[in-house]
């Protein structure tokens, strides 16, 4: 939960609250936004909050508090932002630590907190978690300049808040997303409403690291714009997890080539370009000559690695926009786009052909084997995808009928 609050007639009003923990604690923004901590606490505990508060607001560079409400135990960061050597505002954060105090800490109920030194002890362990939470707060002006950067940012980019405030986030920001997050905080101000924001942001190795948070514009009480509120983490070990099992939905896993799957898109897409620019197109359907054999004498670690390299054979005769697809055992499809005449995709399958006249030399096992090949035209054996697979796999059945280590073209 970020919120911000001003003294305002010797009252702590606040500004801006936003996040998860707020309805966890079965709050909402509307029930804090311009009001006084009695106008949404029990009077004792608003009282007890008021004390932090207060210390924040004279100037005390960062007050740590914890506190429960409605059963749920959170740490809060108080941090004073400075202005002409005067306090303006104070920007909290609170993050939830009930499980965390559940299992390891089982601290006393802060309420029955009454000594100095009980008060002293309780502020220094939950100082080092606020001082290590993982949210990055920042304030940024209209012109993109840091006027404040919580202390996570160190423990997350390895940066001290100095280095950012008074600096402008272009610094930071990776070049590609720059105008792109420029645009989005225009359009917030101009919506008056807040959105999510994903960008990266170097750290101090100088890596790229990508992040994503909720950006809020901020209004005075005259309605006049102030400053952008940001809130966001790293997220760049999720992204990592989730390329890798896109990568894994889409390619073999034994091979790395692209998978039926993938085969299948981008042909649908070749098919639709070749439909707009009226260019041919060909599907090869092609497998290893006796693979079963060699797998069933020579071992399935053979076999692997005979598919391996296999693949390897065939993309080294292929063109850089050509794709090749494993389907499924020793069976492998190609995708030729932008061909100008057929003979361009016989002379690629004849090259296929002729790799394969090298022996193979596979854990100390040397041997022979060929492929026998299948291919299909664009538009001539079929408009649609399905269908030129179709006829390439037919192809393929003749090819290895007349004899195999051949290729064939389908004739209809």
């Amino acid at each position: 939960m970020i919120f911000k609050y001003k003294k305002e007639a010797g009252k702590f009003i606040h500004g801006f609250s936003d996040g998860e923990l707020i309805y966890r604690m079965q709050l909402t923004p509307e029930q804090i936004i311009g009001k006084e901590l009695k106008d949404f606490l029990p009077e004792a505990e608003a009282d007890r909050k008021r004390k932090y508060y207060e210390r924040a607001w004279n100037g005390e560079g960062n007050v740590i508090y914890q506190s429960i409400v409605n059963g749920l135990r959170y740490v809060t960061s108080l941090r004073p932002i400075i202005r002409g050597g005067k306090v303006v505002e104070v920007i909290g954060c609170s993050v939830d630590i009930t499980a965390k105090e559940e299992s390891a800490l089982h601290l006393d109920d802060p309420g029955k907190v009454n000594t100095e030194e009980a008060l002293r002890q309780s502020e220094a362990r939950y100082r080092l978690i606020a001082e290590n939470m993982t949210d990055l707060v920042c304030i940024i002006d209209w012109e993109g300049y840091f006027k404040y950067a919580s202390p996570s940012h160190v423990t997350v980019l390895g940066f001290p808040s100095v280095a950012y405030e008074g600096k402008h986030a272009g610094g930071f920001m990776h070049g590609d997303d720059r105008k792109k997050v420029r645009k989005q905080l225009d359009a917030m101000v101009a919506a008056k409403e807040g959105c999510e924001l994903k960008f990266r942001f170097k750290n101090i190795r100088g890596e790229w690291i990508w992040l994503e948070g909720k950006a809020s514009p901020i209004f005075d009480e005259n309605d006049l714009f102030e400053h952008f509120l940001i809130v966001s983490r790293d997220i760049t070990e999720r992204l990592v997890y989730e390329e890798k099992l896109t990568y894994m939905a889409y390619h073999d896993t034994l091979t790395g080539l692209p998978n039926r799957r993938l085969f299948k898109e981008k042909l649908e897409q070749a098919l639709e370009e070749a439909k707009q620019t009226k260019e041919k197109a060909a599907v090869m359907y092609l497998d290893l000559d006796n693979f079963k054999y060699i797998n069933d004498t020579l071992g399935h670690d053979v076999g692997d690695e005979l598919l391996k390299q296999f693949a390897r054979r065939v993309k080294g005769c292929l063109r850089d926009r050509d794709v090749i697809s494993r389907q499924g055992g020793d069976e492998f499809t190609i995708l030729l786009s932008e061909i100008e005449e057929e003979q361009d995709a016989i002379q690629i399958a004849e090259n296929i052909r002729a790799s394969f006249q090298k022996v193979w030399n596979i854990g100390r096992n040397l041997f022979n084997t060929t492929s026998s090949i299948g291919i299909a035209f664009y538009p001539a054996n079929g408009a649609k995808g399905y269908e030129l697979m179709r006829s390439a796999d037919t192809a393929l059945y003749q090819a290895k009928k007349d004899g195999k280590n051949m290729y064939r073209v389908f004739l209809g």
